[in-house]
């Protein structure tokens, strides 16, 4: 009796699993074929169908053709670099030393660092820009990368968990072997991280990727543009007429590098999850 009833728990755990992967896969599977289906109207066919009826590139070569896609993915890909870079350096720099380090005020600062999570960034959108116009970083690619310096306090609090995991006594083994803290954090604690600096490199590029509204306040020349603004620039161009196909086309084109990205990364972040405790 015991048996059968687990055979249909499972039963009905496979087909919610189906179901719910179905709800999740469909949409992207729709979108895939679209952008191989030349359709001689600007909207896309209806009723939606899973598997084209004209089998073509022509959307691939009218989006290489008419919007300066590989510019646009190139800026992403340059600011993407850069701000992963920067906050895997400091988040893991201010997390091991709110782990590791002692001195005085720690815990308040750490409760102020970590209180910045609780404030919306369009609460601070206004004040930051504020700062930003003051320092004349608009139009540069720096004033996109300081804000999300100064609110990566989610990335602290990861590697913060991560080095707290970590043995005290191999800080303790460096200070008696007469290593200095940044030393102990660059040849010590900083190879250790591996897959807490995996997770906050694949976490920064998803957001950095998929950011439209600060990008969009600083940046005003379309040669900064990145891969958001400029599907913005097409879709909103031609007094909203746009070919639906080719619009497909542009989103399948914006999403190779970070499922490439995000392929190489992913078990990392795995490893990262069962070591740090994330799941609660």
């Amino acid at each position: 009796m015991k048996v059968k009833k687990s055979r249909v728990s499972m039963i009905v755990y496979y087909i919610v699993l189906t179901v719910m992967a179905l709800m999740v896969v469909l949409p992207f599977i729709w979108l895939l074929s679209t952008s191989f289906d030349k359709v001689n109207t600007y909207s896309l066919p209806y009723p939606p169908r899973l598997f084209p009826k004209n089998w073509s590139l022509f959307n691939y070569r009218m989006a290489l053709i008419n919007v300066p896609i590989v510019k646009y993915l190139l800026n992403t890909i340059f600011l993407v670099v850069l701000s992963a870079v920067c906050n895997v350096f400091m988040s893991t720099l201010a997390g091991f030393c709110f782990s590791k380090g002692s001195f005085f005020g720690k815990s308040v600062l750490l409760l102020f660092v970590l209180s910045n999570m609780m404030v919306p960034f369009q609460a601070k959108l206004m004040p930051i820009y504020e700062v930003i116009r003051a320092v004349r970083l608009t139009d540069n690619y720096l004033g996109i990368l300081l804000p999300s310096l100064m609110t990566n306090a989610m990335y602290i609090f990861f590697v913060k968990q991560f080095c707290d995991d970590l043995p005290s006594d191999m800080y303790e083994a460096g200070i008696v072997d007469g290593a200095g803290p940044f030393r102990i954090y660059f040849k010590i604690f900083l190879p250790l991280m591996g897959p807490i600096v995996a997770t906050i490199i694949i976490l920064d590029i998803i957001h950095v990727w998929n950011d439209l509204l600060w990008p969009m306040i600083v940046l005003t020349k379309q040669s900064l543009s990145t891969i958001q603004i400029g599907l913005i620039r097409y879709t909103s161009g031609s007094n909203g007429v746009v070919h639906a196909g080719v619009t497909t086309a542009l989103s399948i084109l914006s999403i190779i590098p970070l499922g490439i990205a995000f392929c190489f990364l992913q078990k990392y972040i795995v490893q990262s999850i069962a070591s740090t405790g994330l799941k609660q």
